[in-house]
């Protein structure tokens, strides 16, 4: 038996080192592509919850102006009530 000659070897030695660095490079492409996703997820993810607050927040606000709104009818209401009853 004889042994693979040296240039056998550091050809084998870089086939493979090109293998893994195709490889690498896949993995890396692959974690970019994860990472985009997990940042658009962020993103959609802080627009809903800024579209929730918003939406909390106008249904406060028109709730309150109903409430106002009702204050406002029941005084006319009172207001028209004394003036009648003199």
């Amino acid at each position: 038996m004889s042994s693979p000659a040296h240039s056998d070897l550091s050809q084998n030695d870089a086939e493979m080192l090109k293998k893994q660095c195709r490889e690498m490079q896949r993995w890396h492409e692959e974690e970019q592509q994860s990472l985009l996703q997990l940042q658009k997820a962020a993103e959609a993810r802080r627009a809903e919850h800024a579209a929730q607050k918003a939406r909390r927040e106008a249904e406060a606000r028109a709730k309150e102006e109903a409430e106002r709104q009702r204050v406002a009818e029941e005084e006319e209401r009172k207001k028209r009530t004394r003036k009648y009853l003199q």
